[in-house]
Parts: structure tokens; sequence; C-alpha cells
């Protein structure tokens, strides 16, 4: 029979021990590296480029017709005023031709000229003397090369603030190749040719230009085309994405003998939501900014998918409710589990049951906490550094806890993984649709995106947010034509 006093210090001895074992471990909250914010950082604008474009070849057929191809005399002599000197001619104009000088689109056309003049009485009255008639006496092009002047315009086109195309046009020139001079009378006919040429042009390109200005407001239809980018779209499951425009870049405008092209750029903020369709509230259309940059179909735009909490805890519900797992040799049935914020990491609540002896039928509460975190080579998102405690009302499970500590931790580590790669693979198709369709009448976007890359992963209070990089190529064709800016 043990004495007193060597029962005593045993007892001491062991009332040590279960007092070490007894203490329960305090949760170590992981915390992100130095210099990591710890809230996601406002996400930068992204710039989507717009290509605009215009066929003008109608326009310039229709200064094609508006100016006469040919136009004489038609074989009478025209008196000039109260001299004896009349003049008869005949001018054939070429087809015109189209070219760019800088930012100025020239027509130019060459007029062909035969002339003759006569001798009669002033005023046309008749001479006796010459039988009554003007009698010619002298000509140019007749029996001989015609002579040649060459006309030129140049018109400049524009968009204001304002929204509004505007279009100038005015004379780049007369040049007269060789000149038809009836230089016994000082009269030459080629300036009367290219005076009539010249305002025939004047006439009909100031019309175009006022018809332009008639026709040329965009503002309507670009203030459509700014609601629908303001529309959320649906990406299926749950997901909506909602571009939020805030400023329009127009690039100086370009031509071609055919085309008149620029690019408008969008400055937007895009965001991924998860469940009912987002509320948003519509911003008026800006004014349009002017911009000397070079435009691109190429975009990348940065946007945050947003998982609320309720998403993940059915997420991870699907994935681990009713599981058992082997934690150091003991099989554990994880009976619910719930996911919240705590700081920066996510918080793991896990029901749990352990069902082998000697524990059987024991239950406990795991808490887990770890960063999330983004792993590219199995597009799932992870969770790091992860730290655990169990509470439980057995004392023995409760004491033997940091014995299993190192294969709990490493057990909830590799099984705490969420495959992205398929919704993924799913956001990048519907994504693909939404980017393919007619935005108002006239206007319609073709896009494919090219590449998405999740690139960093922050815990919020109702979630957690992957913020996502997407690459692809857009085109908005926006059909000017339809302006009706040349008569048909």
């Amino acid at each position: 029979m043990m004495n007193v006093s060597t029962r005593l210090p045993l007892l001491a001895a062991l009332a040590t021990a279960a007092g070490a074992l007894g203490c329960s471990h305090a949760l170590q909250v992981p915390r992100p590296p130095p210099g990591t914010p710890s809230r996601p950082p406002p996400l930068e604008a992204s710039r989507i480029d717009v290509p605009l474009e215009s066929d003008v070849r109608s326009t310039l057929a229709g200064l094609e017709r508006e100016v006469p191809r040919t136009f004489s005399t038609q074989g009478r002599f025209q008196m000039l005023g109260v001299t004896p000197v009349g003049v008869r001619y005949e001018v054939t104009r070429s087809d015109f031709r189209f070219s760019v000088e800088g930012d100025r689109l020239v027509a130019e056309t060459e007029l062909s000229v035969q002339a003759e003049a006569c001798v009669g009485a002033p005023g046309g009255l008749p001479i006796p003397l010459l039988g009554g008639v003007c009698q010619p006496v002298a000509s140019c092009g007749v029996n001989e090369a015609r002579r040649r002047v060459v006309i030129r315009t140049a018109t400049q086109l524009g968009l204001t603030p304002e929204w509004q195309i505007v279009s100038r046009t005015e004379p780049a020139g007369v040049r007269f190749v060789d000149r038809c001079e009836l230089t016994a009378f000082r009269v030459d006919v080629t300036n009367i040719a290219s005076d009539f040429v010249v305002a025939q042009m004047r006439t009909a390109t100031h019309q175009m230009d006022a018809r332009i200005a008639e026709r040329g407001d965009l503002r309507p239809r670009a203030e459509r085309f700014w609601a629908s980018l303001q529309a959320p779209v649906d990406l299926g499951e749950g997901f909506w994405l909602t571009l939020s425009p805030r400023r329009v870049f127009a690039a100086p405008i370009t031509l071609s003998p055919e085309r008149v092209s620029t690019h408008v750029g969008i400055e937007t903020v895009a965001t991924v939501t998860t469940g009912g369709r987002p509320d948003t509230q519509e911003t008026r259309l800006p004014a349009l900014e002017m911009s000397d940059a070079a435009g691109s179909n190429r975009f990348s735009i940065t946007f945050d998918a947003r998982v609320g909490f309720d998403e993940i805890n059915a997420l991870v519900g699907q994935e681990f409710r009713g599981r058992t797992m082997q934690l150091s040799g003991h099989d554990v049935l994880i009976r619910d589990i719930r996911a919240r914020a705590s700081e920066a990491a996510m918080l793991f609540e896990l029901d749990v049951r352990f069902t082998d002896p000697p524990f059987g039928n024991t239950a406990g509460t795991v808490y887990l906490a770890g960063l999330p975190a983004f792993d590219a080579a199995s597009s799932s998102m992870v969770v790091r550094n992860v730290d655990y405690t169990l509470e439980t009302r057995n004392a023995l499970l409760s004491a033997g806890e940091w014995f299993m500590r190192g294969s709990l931790r490493e057990d909830v580590a590799r099984r705490a993984v969420f495959p992205l790669g398929a919704r993924i693979d799913r956001l990048r198709t519907q994504a693909q649709t939404a980017l393919t369709r007619e935005l108002v009448p006239g206007t319609a976007l073709r896009g494919q995106i090219t590449g998405v890359r999740p690139a960093s992963v922050f815990v919020t209070d109702d979630g957690v947010l992957v913020r996502v990089n997407v690459d692809g190529e857009a085109r908005v064709t926006q059909n000017l034509d339809t302006l009706g800016l040349t008569a048909r």
C-alpha cells in the first residue's frame, strides 16, 4: 500500500499532466504576407475600343450626280455683254477622282474645253456687211487637242463633343494645264468654264455639308447604345455581367477613298455578381472626349466575380456534408459545414462526429481558418496556411487533439479544394455569347474571348471576391449609312 508521502507527488504529477493535456489549442488565423492588401483595391477602369466606319461611296456618287458632266452654249454664240464679241464653247468633265491628303478627302475632276470666238454687232444686232451673223474669228481646242483644267475640293469630317458629325468642304484650287485664251479679244474661256464648274461643285458640296449637319446627330442612337451597355447580361448559372461605362473617347477620323473610320474608346468598370438580376443606376451619356490614342479591337477587362457565403456554404456543403474523413486513422463524419469571414481569412465551422473507437459517437466542432488563393495549375480555389482547433466535451479527445493536429491540417488542406475550371470554361462560353449580339438596331457587337485568368482572391464580409482578367477581341459595327446623309 502506497503511503501518503508517496501518493501526493504522483497525484500532483497526474494533475499537472491532465492540466497540460486539457489545454485547448487557440486557433491561429493566418494573415496575408506583409504588403498584401487585406481588402481588394478598387478596380481599375478598362477600355474597350469600338471601331466606327461608314461607306462614303454613296456620298461621292451623289457629288457625281449633282455636278453636270457636260455643259455648253449648245452650238450658239453668246455675246459678251454690249461688246461685239461672242463665244461658244463645250466643256466635258471627267469622272471625279477621290484621294486622301492628310485629314482631307479630296475630289478632283478634269475639264476639257473647246471654244470659238466671233465678231458681230454689240448686243447681237445684225451687221449687214457681215451677212447679219457673228463671224467666227478665233478658236482653241477645235481640230486640235482640247484645253484642260483641273478643279479640286477638299472635305474635312469630324465629331464634336455633342455627338455630331460635321463636315466642311472648301475649294482646294484650280490648276490650268493649258488655257483656252481667245487672245485677240482677251477672252479666257477656261476661266468661264472653271468658274461655272467650281460654282456647281460648291453648291453640291454645300448641300452635302448641310445634309450631314441636319442628319448627322449621333446622340439619339449613342444614348440607346449607352443604355444597352449598362444593362446586366445574364451569363447563366446565376452569374450576371455588368459593364459600368464612365467615359467615351473618340480618335481622329481617318479617311480612305471608300470609307470614313474612327475608333471610340469606352472606359468601363466591369463586375460579375451572383444571384438575382442586379439593380443598376443608369447614367447619362457623357460628352464625347477627343483622344489621340490609336484604336484597337483588342481589349483587356479586369472584373470582380463575387460569390456570397450563401453560395459558398452550398458549394462546400455539397463537397463535404455527409463525407467521412480519415483523421489520424480515425473516421470522422462531417455532418455540416459553414463558412464565414475572419478578417482576410476564411473560417470554416464543421460539425463532426467521430464514428470509431475509442471516440465512437463523439460530437465536436472543428474550426478551420485559411487563406483562399487561386491555383492556376488545377484551376481551383484552394485554402492555404490552414490552422484548426477542435471543441468537444470528450476530455480524452480534447486532450489528444494536439496529437492529431498535423494530420488533420494536412487532410483538410488537401480536401479544401474547390474546382473552378469547369465554371471558368462555362463563364468563358457564356461571355462569348454575350459578346456576340445586336445592341441596338444598326449596332452589332462581335467579340471573342481569348483568355480568362483569375488573378487574386479576397475575402469580404459577405463572401469571396475573385478578381479575373479577361482578354479578347471585340468590334462594334455602327452602320452610319442608315443615317441617310446623302440622297439616293
